[in-house]
């Protein structure tokens, strides 16, 4: 009986028979699908979605393939198209009616009308050390504003104080002494509160009172002909007046003899002496009342300047605190406030004397008005002095060795040019002293309201003649004949050609 074994079924199959020689094994059944053991309805259901998913996967295939192929794919009028130039696009600007200015805009500098230089005289500051004189204080930094009576710095401890004047200082200023100066001074007390009734040029004893409250008023012991506390007029006051005491004792006694004097001889001889005694009184008065005149408060020339006029500011501090005075100290920017640049070739040949100016301080946010008062010549650069007007002081010493109050010193150009002056209309306040300001100036106007357009509007035919084009609402373009004027800023003042109409508002092809 030949082997069998079970199929797929479980039918029991025979073996092979023809293979002689082979020994009968089973057969390993083949791997069934998860398919084939579904049933035959299920299994045609997931065929039919496979073939649904793969037809839904070819049309989105072929639409992606459309797409790309319409991005890239160009047809000969698309391409015609795109090779053509895009369509000019045309650039306007309307007509305007206004007053048209030509300007010219410069940065200045805004500087005080002259200068002093102040220098301390040694050895005349009463109190100080002997030896060199040292700065140990600063009151007022460099470009600070000055005000009549500040104290500017201390110098071996002793103030320098501004006062107002136009002839500078070169003496001290003592009891007894006349002169302008003097008169300078009284007017400069009774200008910061201080009554001061004496004689005008006279410095008197309502003077030496006046300069005393000065002093105490900043917080400083009032210099005197004695030195700290008039100590060595002490002994000259002490003896003066011992001397009217012993006159006036040598009188009284003289005054007693001759009321108890008998007879015409004796009362005569008694009436001789005390004429005697009271002319000593006299002089003994005299001689007191012009120390005491001549004696006390006083004004060291190392303790005060003179400033012409204000608003002032302070220039240069020449030093720190500790160091040895060196000359000049101090240089005080002083006089009516005044604006300074310098011009090139090009910017000269528009301007001239006379010209309105309009000054802008923008760190102020103040505006101010003012004409060009001085055009010079030109100037090479550093080593050419710049426009300085008024300054003042000729007098005085000056110098490593000397002291007191020189004449001012014009600041250097910074650049090669011509030099140009401003003069503000109105004083310009102190804190524009020292700024960099816009100046603009009005090189030209025209005379009222014009028709202006946009330089690059006109243009020349081959003929010579200047047109400009009008474009309507509607897109269409005119042509229209103007003629030319002034022009500034960028802009051209135009009339059009008789028979042709332009107006404000209409707009003008400037670019396309």
């Amino acid at each position: 009986m030949a082997d069998s074994s079970t199929s797929e079924s479980g039918i029991p199959t025979a073996l092979d028979a023809d293979a002689p020689g082979k020994e009968a094994r089973p057969e390993v059944p083949a791997p069934r699908s998860a398919e084939s053991r579904l049933p035959a309805a299920a299994s045609a259901l997931i065929r039919r979605q496979r073939i649904l998913l793969i037809v839904t996967a070819g049309a989105a295939l072929l639409s992606v393939g459309g797409l790309v192929a319409s991005v890239f794919v160009r047809s000969p009028a698309q391409d015609a198209a795109g090779r053509r130039a895009p369509d000019p696009t045309v650039l306007t600007a309307p007509v305007q009616q206004r007053v048209l200015t030509k300007s010219v805009i410069l940065r200045g500098t805004v500087t005080a009308g002259g200068s002093v230089n102040f220098t301390p005289v040694q050895g005349q500051s009463q109190g100080a050390a002997a030896g060199a004189l040292v700065l140990t204080g600063i009151r007022k930094k460099a470009g600070s504003a000055v005000a009549p009576g500040d104290v500017l710095v201390e110098v071996s401890g002793r103030p320098v104080i501004a006062l107002p004047g136009p002839v500078p200082a070169y003496r001290d200023l003592k009891p007894g002494d006349t002169g302008k100066d003097v008169g300078e001074l009284q007017d400069a007390l009774r200008r910061l509160g201080y009554a001061d009734s004496d004689p005008a040029g006279t410095f008197g004893p309502r003077t030496k009172t006046a300069v005393a409250a000065l002093y105490a008023d900043r917080g400083y012991d009032p210099p005197d002909t004695g030195g700290p506390h008039g100590a060595s007029d002490q002994q000259a006051l002490t003896a003066a007046r011992q001397a009217v005491t012993t006159a006036q004792r040598a009188v009284t006694a003289a005054r007693a003899s001759r009321d108890a004097a008998q007879g015409a001889a004796a009362i005569a001889a008694a009436t001789t002496q005390l004429g005697y005694a009271e002319q000593d009184l006299s002089t003994a008065r005299k001689a007191l009342d012009d120390l005491v005149a001549h004696t006390g408060v006083m004004l060291p020339l190392a303790e005060f300047t003179f400033v012409p006029a204000f608003p002032a500011r302070l220039s240069t501090v020449n030093g720190a605190v500790g160091s040895v005075v060196a000359a000049p100290l101090l240089t005080i920017d002083s006089g009516r406030p005044v604006v300074t640049t310098v011009l090139t070739q090009d910017q000269k040949a528009s301007l001239r004397e006379g010209m309105k100016v309009q000054l802008s301080a923008e760190v102020l946010g103040q505006e101010a008005k003012g004409a060009i008062t001085t055009l010079g010549a030109y100037t090479a650069g550093p080593s050419n002095s710049g426009q300085r007007n008024g300054s003042s002081g000729s007098g005085g010493q000056n110098g490593p060795s000397g002291g007191g109050q020189g004449g001012g010193g014009d600041t250097p150009q910074v650049r090669a040019g011509y030099p140009l002056t401003i003069t503000p209309d109105t004083e310009l306040p102190a804190p524009w002293l020292g700024l960099d300001v816009r100046v603009t100036v009005t090189a030209a106007s025209s005379n009222g309201p014009v028709l202006v357009v946009p330089a690059t509007a006109v243009s020349a035919g081959a003929d010579g003649r200047t047109s400009v084009s009008v474009r309507a609402a509607s897109g269409s373009q005119s042509r229209i004949p103007v003629t030319a004027g002034m022009d500034a800023d960028g802009y051209v003042a135009v009339t059009a050609a008789p028979g042709f109409r332009l107006a404000a508002g209409d707009a003008v092809v400037v670019g396309q």
